[in-house]
């Protein structure tokens, strides 16, 4: 007759032989169901973001009655808030749609101060092209060739590009929200 002991080591090693071996004491056992746990742990923080909830938040911004194309919209939080700012960009009409981690996925909740700006990004005439500077022509100016760079322009009244000043402002609710920026 063959002991248990020896017919193991006659057996092929097969993956129901190794898991009989693991399970053979008690403390193997232990980090057998140890190792289970931790696995199970890392798939569970691994599928959730991690991130703070967001809700979805759209407007559209108007100046004198009509859209506004390609302006910037931030929502700022105020001092000491524990949540973060979102931006979003009008289209054609006028619309926009906040983002705060991810494109489109909204503002967290909470009250928010609102900056509006739209800086000239028209294509530059022939003359403008010759003032403004190319990567070639900035390292030239560490040397002394200096040619300074045409600022940008904000294309609305400035006070809307300062959230302290606009006097616009929003709280983000639960669900979606809905925000209509009329600009003097």
């Amino acid at each position: 007759m063959v002991s248990g002991e020896r017919l193991d080591r006659l057996q092929p090693e097969t993956p129901l032989h190794w898991i009989r071996q693991i399970l053979i004491t008690g403390k193997e056992m232990q980090r057998f169901v140890l190792l289970l746990a931790w696995v199970a742990v890392g798939i569970v923080a691994g599928c959730s973001s991690g991130r703070p909830k967001t809700f979805q938040v759209s407007g559209t911004v108007t100046m004198k009655g009509q859209p506004v194309e390609g302006a910037t919209v931030v929502f700022v939080p105020p001092d000491g808030a524990s949540y973060q700012a979102a931006m979003g960009i009008t289209d054609a009409t006028g619309t926009f749609k906040l983002s705060t981690f991810n494109g489109n996925d909204g503002a967290q909740e909470g009250e928010y101060r609102i900056k509006v700006s739209k800086f000239n990004v028209k294509k530059p005439t022939k003359e403008e092209q010759e003032r403004y500077i190319s990567i070639e022509e900035e390292r030239k100016m560490q040397f002394g060739d200096d040619k300074p760079a045409v600022p940008a322009k904000n294309l609305l009244p400035g006070k809307y590009n300062d959230e302290a000043m606009s006097g616009l402002t929003y709280t983000v609710k639960r669900g979606p929200n809905t925000v209509p920026l009329a600009l003097e």
